[in-house]
């Protein structure tokens, strides 16, 4: 999930370019054409492509990332509560894009599955622009905390970003609650369950039915695969109760794939 986040954010900050005395209209397309000639150069195992497209006369313009990721209710309902929250950070720290807004242009954006379903969208104008300002001075990123880390930068950054967006509710009643880097540096999913999931969910039984589901999931592989570049290559899954109590944990490494 850290990779794709990463590239998605990669590909937003792309249209990054000096302004000058240009009208509205004249920003919007160069912002369009600098976006779409860089944008090959994100594609990966997981961005299939990357385009951007001008409506002038709208004030618009509309971002599309096809992903090879599958669609289900699950993913979906955890992207279109991530992804645009994202999406709207990486915004406001371009300052093209801020500028664009506030001359009165919309953003659109889709995150887009590998049927060409939509995973998650964002529009952004410039209220949507003054709402996200307005959230952001009062749950802002602890830089100095930030950089004070030894973690990758671009992983530190990610994952402040998630975690100011959570919890996370998936469609079963879980919820995400953070992700982190732990001491022994594992990717960690902290999850709480409904009670009446709770029970259930406990033991060697129930640890072996859950790791079997989850490496049932299309996007697994390509999650493990994607977080090596920051020397990770496992992910542990801590379940609690409404309470904090420890009910489960799974921990998933390469070797679970092969």
């Amino acid at each position: 999930m850290i990779k794709k986040i990463t590239q998605i954010t990669c590909t937003i900050a792309i249209a990054l370019f000096l302004v000058s005395c240009k009208n509205t209209k004249q920003k919007i397309q160069e912002y369009v054409n600098t976006f779409n000639n860089s944008s090959a150069l994100f594609h990966n195992d997981i961005i299939s492509s990357a385009s951007a497209k001008a409506f002038l006369n709208e004030n618009k313009v509309e971002i599309r990332i096809d992903t090879n990721l599958e669609q289900n209710e699950s993913s979906k309902s955890i992207y279109n509560q991530m992804f645009p929250a994202l999406l709207s950070e990486m915004l406001k720290s371009d300052e093209a894009s801020m500028e664009l807004i506030k001359e009165g242009v919309t953003f659109e954006m889709f995150f887009l599955a590998n049927n060409s379903t939509i995973l998650a969208e964002l529009k952004v104008d410039e209220k949507e622009l003054n709402r996200i300002l307005s959230k952001n001075a009062t749950t802002s990123i602890d830089r100095k905390e930030l950089s004070s880390s030894g973690m990758n930068p671009e992983m530190q950054q990610m994952l402040a970003i998630m975690n100011q967006n959570m919890p996370i509710v998936n469609e079963d009643g879980t919820k995400i609650l953070k992700i982190e880097i732990s001491d022994k540096n594992e990717l960690v999913y902290k999850i709480e369950v409904p009670k009446q999931y709770s029970e259930l969910l406990k033991g060697e039984g129930a640890k072996v039915l859950m790791k079997e589901s989850i490496l049932r999931s299309s996007d697994l592989k390509t999650i493990l695969g994607s977080i090596q570049r920051y020397n990770i290559t496992t992910i542990k899954y801590v379940y609690q109760d409404t309470k904090g109590k420890l009910v489960n944990d799974i921990v998933l490494t390469g070797k679970d794939l092969k």
